[in-house]
This record gives C-alpha cells, sequence and structure tokens, in this order.
C-alpha cells in the first residue's frame, strides 16, 4: 500500500504522531484543529476502536472506495475527492513556459511586482479566516487551531483578508495542501494561484512533493490545479461520520 492510499494514517503515525488521539486501530486530529481521524484498516474492529475515540464527536474518514459503514453509524456529509499529486517541479513548471506567480520562482528569478502579495498568517487572523471559509464552504466552520497543524498563508485586498490556504498533512516526502479559499466577489484576480505557488515553494524547498484533496464537482479549482502541475492520482470517498444517535 502506498502512503497516500490512507494519508491520515500514514501522517498520525508518523511526522505528526505527536498530534495524535489513538485508540488502537483508529487515530484522530484534536477536533479544534481538524475533524479528520483514520482507521488503521476498513474492519469492524476498527470502527470499534474509533468509536471509543471519538464518544458523540463527528470524525472525517477517507476511503479509497466506497464503504460500506457497521451498523451503529451514521453519515453526516460524504463527498468524492480527487486526490492530486504535483508531478512536476517549480522549475520544471517554469521550463515549460509557466507562469510567474507570487514572486517568481524558486531559483530567485525577478520578482512580478504585478502579482498579489501573500502574506504569513497568525492565530490572530482566525475571525477573518473563518469569515472566508464559510463563505465558500456553506454549513461548514473551520477549526479554530488549524494552524497547530501547518501554516497558512493570505492574501489581503484592501486591508481585508480575501484569499487563505495551508499546510494540514505531513508524511515522508508529501506535504498536503489545503483549504484554499477566495471569497466569491474576490475570484478571477490570481490570489489563490498566488498562494498555491507560495505553499508549493516551501514544500519543496524542504525536499517535499505537494498533495491535496479537491471535490470532484469543483471543475475550477481542478484546472488550476493541472495547471500548477498537479495530477490526479485516485479518488478518495470522504465521510463524516458519527455514532447513530439513540
Amino acid at each position: 500500500m502506498h502512503a497516500l492510499d490512507n494519508p491520515v494514517w500514514t501522517a498520525l503515525t508518523t511526522k505528526q504522531a505527536a498530534l495524535a488521539h489513538s485508540s488502537a486501530l483508529a487515530r484522530r486530529f484534536s477536533p479544534e484543529m481538524t475533524l479528520l481521524g483514520a482507521l488503521a484498516a476498513n474492519t469492524a474492529m476498527a470502527f470499534d476502536s474509533l468509536a471509543q475515540l471519538i464518544q458523540r464527536d463527528t470524525v472525517t474518514l477517507y476511503f479509497t472506495s466506497q464503504p460500506t459503514l457497521p451498523r451503529g453509524w451514521e453519515v453526516v456529509r460524504a463527498v468524492e475527492l480527487h486526490q492530486m499529486v504535483q508531478e512536476e517541479s517549480e522549475s520544471s513548471l517554469s521550463a515549460h513556459g509557466g507562469e510567474k506567480l507570487n514572486g517568481g520562482t524558486q531559483g530567485g528569478a525577478t520578482q512580478d511586482q504585478s502579482a498579489p502579495e501573500v502574506v504569513e498568517l497568525t492565530p490572530a487572523d482566525v475571525p477573518e479566516m473563518s469569515i472566508v471559509y464559510a463563505a465558500t464552504r456553506p454549513g461548514r466552520t473551520l477549526a479554530p487551531k488549524i494552524q497547530k497543524i501547518g501554516m497558512f498563508l493570505g492574501v489581503r485586498d484592501a486591508g481585508k483578508l480575501v484569499a487563505i490556504g495551508g499546510l494540514r498533512l505531513h508524511l515522508a516526502g508529501y506535504r498536503e495542501i489545503t483549504t484554499v479559499a477566495t471569497l466569491p466577489e474576490f475570484e478571477g484576480r490570481g490570489y489563490a494561484t498566488a498562494i498555491m505557488r507560495g505553499l508549493i515553494e516551501r514544500i519543496r524547498v524542504r525536499g517535499e512533493r505537494p498533495f491535496l484533496s479537491v471535490r470532484i464537482d469543483n471543475a475550477r479549482a481542478v484546472e488550476l490545479y493541472r495547471r500548477l502541475g498537479f495530477r490526479e492520482r485516485t479518488k478518495l470517498y470522504s465521510q463524516t461520520i458519527r455514532r447513530a444517535q439513540a
């Protein structure tokens, strides 16, 4: 099995093991950081371990095939995702004529003065980050301590935070880009692309490869990621679940 086939489990048993809440065959992050959790395998015993771990909370699991949940569980939200991995490095993209964004390439190219300014965000920015998140993901809320998993970048327009994106899962050789979002009224200005390029540079400089997951029906985002050298690796079934209420 490839490490990316069960990326949350791999992260929580290796690079991010210190952040794991564990119970035999199940792991999860603190829900204040993210709802993500994982099973060692899709078995009834692993779900029993998960039940002990989450109690009455919800948890989001990724599967590589459509899962059948054991009795006693219910699905709160289910989506299908592309897991995408960047096949080409920043230097390869530039060599192939890729656009220079967010200050050029890793190799120290002349800064593009017209590129949006990308800044590193802090916990003090979480209230504004939450507004961007909620505007692009109706009915969902940003985990208040998501920055404990990885740093976030943002773009401001006239002082207002209008676009965000950050890092989440970390496993040997790979780093995940997550939560890329732009307020709808500010789309089409290159903000998301600039943030993506900034995150990619930070991953590549450490000798790691960027990956991400994106809803299959989000054609605009998929096209953006393809332009930046990402390719679909596999399909993931994301299910947010909880114990069925008695």
